[in-house]
């Protein structure tokens, strides 16, 4: 999901932090926000940053609780399933979950084999939540070209991370605007990747920091986004590297982000939850996913492909677990953009409810297809 950048004072600085000032206008000296909007933006700033209030801005203290991240964490508390409203939905969906795992068990030597048909699907609707303009045929036929002139000749799964971005991919689609089909050509191969890597480590608990860290730099190599790192305000950031600058959405004045000196605790934060939440097995795999997706979103870690990093952990997770990635059918991008605007202020229904739905959907029409013969 695209964020709004603004010159700003925030934690990108060694004493350079003030909440207060945060994100009033525009790049061009348009005004973000309405007056009250404005005004409502800066109290809550205010009430979540009030801890630094009984610092002195510069002291070792002020510095050291800046970077760990937690006076936001401690705030909005997004790693809370039961503040979030994920334990609650998980009660409410235990039949649907009970129906879910009962076809995922009688079709479970072929699910990881079914998550791969899909890759080209999860991709394009993916790509299309951000607005990417390319239709389902031409997604189709940028695959099958992928599939002959690259899945077919090397064992993708066998890559690390890091050495995605330094593939040479086929130039495809030369009548297309080259910045969408190079975003859509990334995101298949990472898809690609992360289904081929999760199949082959089933029930681990995910890919970790790094690996999504180049995956970052996957979805944006190639892309107009590459300006948007190089170009930004408080300095360019590598590809994969995390952003320097506050950042707000225009959609949700309301909406807060960690502050810049705040991120990598965070991120490194929400891994351990992730892992800890895996181990303990309190929560459903596909209730987990939906979790950790909508949590990686409110952290908003990178100056753009927050929103397709966050679906590649979620399909990440998925596949290892046993599942389908999730394909919604027509989905609409403000459809998804309210799903995730919801679960970020802990009401997960309607994103849980389509997930499980469309997972339950699915399973459903693999196997039918395959007791009727068909294959898939």
């Amino acid at each position: 999901m695209l964020s709004v950048f603004k010159r700003a004072s925030g934690l990108h600085g060694r004493t350079s932090f003030s909440p207060i000032k945060q994100l009033a206008y525009g790049t061009c000296g348009k005004r973000l926000f309405s007056a009250d909007s404005k005004e409502a933006r800066l109290a809550l700033l205010r009430k979540v940053y009030e801890p630094f209030s009984k610092l002195d801005k510069g002291s070792p203290e002020y510095d050291e609780l800046a970077r760990s991240g937690k006076v936001w964490e401690d705030h909005f508390q997004p790693y809370d399933s039961q503040r979030m409203g994920y334990k609650t939905l998980q009660q409410e969906h235990e039949d649907m979950l009970v129906e879910i795992d009962k076809l995922r068990e009688l079709m479970k030597p072929r699910v990881s084999e079914l998550a791969r048909t899909l890759v080209a699907e999860y991709a394009h609707q993916s790509v299309s939540i951000e607005n990417n303009p390319l239709k389902i045929g031409d997604t189709i036929a940028i695959f099958d070209l992928l599939n002959k002139k690259l899945f077919a000749h090397v064992d993708i799964a066998s890559f690390a991370a890091e050495n995605l971005t330094q593939l040479v991919l086929p130039q495809l689609h030369p009548d297309a605007d080259g910045s969408v089909v190079n975003e859509l050509k990334n995101h298949i191969v990472a898809s690609q990747w992360i289904a081929e890597t999760a199949a082959a480590q089933p029930g681990t608990s995910g890919i970790n920091e790094a690996e999504m860290r180049q995956l970052a730099a996957m979805t944006i190599k190639g892309t107009e986004s590459e300006a948007i790192y190089a170009m930004a305000w408080g300095g360019s950031v590598p590809l994969g590297g995390y952003r320097k600058l506050p950042i707000a959405v225009r959609s949700n004045p309301l909406r807060i982000f960690p502050y810049p000196a705040e991120v990598p605790a965070c991120v490194n934060r929400f891994f351990s939850w992730r892992d800890s939440q895996h181990r303990s097995k309190e929560a459903h795999p596909l209730i987990l996913a939906c979790h950790m997706t909508a949590y990686f979103v409110h952290i908003h870690p990178f100056p753009d492909g927050n929103g397709r990093v966050s679906r590649m952990i979620m399909h990440d997770y998925m596949v290892r677990q046993g599942y389908l990635p999730v394909v919604m059918q027509d989905l609409d991008r403000k459809d998804y953009l309210r799903m995730i605007d919801g679960a970020c202020n802990g009401n997960p229904r309607e994103f849980i409810t389509t997930v499980l739905s469309t997972q339950l959907d699915q399973l459903h029409t693999f196997y039918w297809r395959q007791r009727m013969g068909d294959g898939a």
